[in-house]
């Protein structure tokens, strides 16, 4: 394997595509619709799906097409839009109705995500279920967002950016890089055309369309992930009458995506789960080697040479085989090393090579840079669809530098391992200028649906805190939370049994879990990141045994969950999103 950095524009990039939120003022945002306006949709003639799709698939699919309106507030035009859909058969027997599934972003596809994954989510809804994913507007061939006409001019203004806390004058660089990126993005002829259309609002009217298409008592059965859970609390807001069962995990706070300047609740966390790292790393030393390499080394004592080097690594970067490691490069591997435990391994190579004495260099290098070489391929944006979606739907907006500068600190504060990747965000959606057709106003506080909410939260999720299930859980009149006793982004990262059963049952006959149930995961994040067990293996105690299938797609899916590589994907868009 080569060992490379990731190219500097590309990185920044990643950065701002985390750093999306914002837009929709004055008359161009709408509140929700009182009254029922038909559309006319076209049916789904489900039919077999792509090559491409059917080789990375876990079980049979189908795939389809639904045709919908382009503008839901533009009553008298005949123009559409075409869904791309995906659907997984129920297992056992007649379907009873269909789950609908987003697994977050904003902009990341949900077709292939759902047919790599079919087999787990069939066992964990119960298999009585069609399965359903549409690619969002904005998303893959869907209305695809893109502020550049390649990827080289994105990134020559991606490269503008940087974490917050590089240089005492990062700050000031950050809000110009904003400034740049987003008339870059105004000035686009196509963005410019289709940044109104990319909203949330109208993805979640396509969400209604399509219950419309597949379901005869024209009722939502959903389970949205990450920012998935953001269309899950707008779908309740704008049809609460039409609520069955709605599953939101891994809450990227609604309340912060459209209303703040800055989504740092979701940080809330951080620092937490990067202590319970050395915790866990010290209790299980036969499988932690950075443990087992400092015996007489508290889990404190460790998380304190990481914040050093970290430090250390801003003004003493190491020269590794022609390209610059320093507190970017170990910054961006901490971010998704922690995101599921299935690279908690790799976190503790890196960090074991690095605090090692004397440190040898090159490992050390090395080992970094293998990750981020593993890694980059996923974090490398085809298109603007991150920025585009978030900073479409959020709507606080200021050129003002001390203003931003503010929102800086609110980050900052939120948590000292990750706040300064939200900055490229805050800067680059303050200073949004393309405008939706709608976004929803409301408020959550007023949200009363016909059926209570499922919300689930990790107690260890860097990325979207159990904080912000919480707080939503508390807003949203019904709502009740099972916290997912786990590490990762989402409850799907680290199997649990409880979290299973309890989804089955809610998705089964609509029974919701005593509020503030906590479910522990199977096995301890080490020895889950070494051993398992994976979701194939506890399938038996779920009740589900997926369909015979071909030797070859039961080899993929095992190697599939023996790397996790899927399942890292899930939420996940940009190195700080």
């Amino acid at each position: 394997m080569p060992f490379i950095q990731l190219p500097t524009p590309l990185r920044a990039v990643r950065l701002l595509l985390a750093a999306t939120a914002v837009t929709a003022h004055g008359g161009l945002a709408h509140n929700p619709r009182t009254g029922k306006q038909e559309y006319p949709t076209t049916g789904i003639q489900w039919q077999p799906c792509p090559a491409d799709i059917n080789a990375v698939a876990a079980l049979h699919v189908e795939c389809g097409n639904l045709t919908v309106p382009l503008d839901y507030t533009a009553a008298d035009s005949s123009d559409t839009l075409e869904l791309s859909l995906l659907r997984v058969p129920a297992v056992k027997g007649t379907a009873k109705h269909s789950i609908l599934f987003n697994f977050g972003g904003p902009g990341n596809e949900a077709r292939y995500t759902l047919a790599q994954l079919a087999d787990m989510f069939q066992a964990v809804t119960g298999g009585e279920h069609d399965l359903v994913a549409w690619d969002p507007r904005g998303t893959a061939e869907t209305l695809t967002f893109s502020c550049f006409p390649n990827a080289t001019r994105r990134a020559e203004f991606g490269s503008q950016f940087s974490l917050g806390n590089t240089s005492d004058v990062a700050r000031g660089s950050i809000w110009a890089a904003g400034k740049n990126y987003a008339d870059a993005c105004a000035e686009y002829p196509e963005a410019q055309e289709r940044a109104p259309l990319i909203n949330t609002a109208f993805t979640a009217r396509d969400a209604m369309q399509i219950v419309d298409a597949v379901e005869e008592d024209k009722l939502l059965r959903y389970w949205g992930l990450s920012y998935g859970t953001d269309i899950g609390a707008t779908l309740a807001a704008l049809f609460p009458d039409r609520v069955e069962k709605i599953l939101i995990d891994g809450v990227f706070s609604p309340i912060q995506y459209f209303y703040d300047r800055t989504d740092s609740e979701g940080f809330a966390s951080a620092d937490d789960t990067f202590s319970e790292f050395f915790r866990q790393c010290v209790s299980t030393p036969e499988v932690c080697t950075l443990a087992r390499n400092h015996p007489n080394t508290t889990a404190k004592q460790l998380e304190s040479a990481a914040y050093d080097l970290i430090e250390e690594l801003k003004y003493r970067p190491i020269a590794h085989r022609g390209v610059i490691l320093g507190y970017q490069e170990l910054k961006i591997a901490i971010r998704f090393a922690l995101y599921t435990p299935y690279t908690w391994l790799s976190l503790d190579s890196i960090l074991n090579a690095f605090l090692a004495e004397p440190r040898n260099e090159t490992l050390a290098g090395d080992t970094l840079n293998e990750f981020l070489f593993d890694e980059g391929g996923s974090l490398v944006p085809a298109n603007d669809a991150g920025i585009g979606i978030e900073c479409v739907d959020k709507a606080p907006r200021s050129n003002s530098f001390d203003v931003i500068d503010a929102a800086f600190d609110q980050a900052q504060a939120a948590s000292r391992l990750l706040g300064d990747s939200l900055f490229a965000l805050i800067a680059g959606c303050a200073q949004w200028t393309l405008e939706p057709r709608e976004r929803y106003i409301g408020g959550f506080s007023i949200v009363k649906p016909r059926k209570p909410l499922f919300v689930i939260g990790n107690t260890y999720d860097s990325a979207t805190s159990i904080k912000s299930a919480r707080n939503i859980s508390e807003t949203i009149e019904g709502s009740v939370l099972l916290e997912h006793g786990g590490f990762g982004h989402t409850s799907i990262q680290q199997p649990s049994l409880c979290t299973a059963r309890a989804i089955q049952n809610f998705f089964r006959n609509g029974t919701l879990p005593e509020p503030n149930t906590l479910c522990a995961p199977v096995t301890p994040p080490f020895e889950f990141a070494v051993s398992g067990p994976t979701w194939q293996d506890l399938f038996p105690q779920l009740g589900f045994e997926p369909p015979s299938g071909n030797a070859t797609q039961t080899a993929r899916v095992k190697r599939r969950d023996h790397n996790g590589q899927v399942f890292k994907m899930v939420g996940r868009l940009g190195a700080f999103w």
